[in-house]
């Protein structure tokens, strides 16, 4: 690169410009990626209390792994039943994420597992102590 009295032309300009805009692009992609991560990590240390809902919310999230994972035909227009102790049998799931703050016990469990248009559907349902699911049926985990 040769220095005279006019500076850096268009062509140089817009040649920096660009790296900088690339490695811009990078970082940004990476602290987002970081934050997440550290987000997620310390939502879960702050919120030791867990509701009903997030035990439902647990079954679901650990149903979607489940099917990705090991669940490998098709479901055609049936209705596949997944239990809360198939998870936990496959390290999917943990009892600690089966047991609400205001039970002393973890709570009994499902996931119905249907496919509407091409994409799953999981639909929790859980029986403890205090409270059960609209819709729970006992006979789908043997009760």
């Amino acid at each position: 690169m040769k220095l005279n009295n006019y500076g850096w032309g268009l062509n140089q300009m817009l040649i920096y410009c660009g790296i900088l805009l690339f490695f811009l692009v990078i970082a940004v992609f990476f602290i987002v990626q970081l934050s997440n991560s550290l987000g997620d990590a310390i939502k879960s240390s702050f919120s030791e209390n867990i509701t009903y809902q997030t035990v439902e919310q647990n079954i679901e999230n650990a149903t979607y792994s489940y099917m990705e994972k090991y669940y490998q035909e098709e479901i055609g227009t049936g209705t596949i039943t997944v239990t809360a102790q198939n998870l936990i049998k496959y390290n999917i799931l943990t009892e600690e994420l089966l047991k609400p703050t205001e039970e002393k016990v973890s709570c009994n469990g499902y996931a119905l597992v249907k496919k509407e248009n091409d994409v799953l559907v999981v639909s929790p349902y859980i029986n403890c102590n205090n409270y059960t699911t609209e819709g729970y049926q006992s006979w789908r985990l043997g009760e």
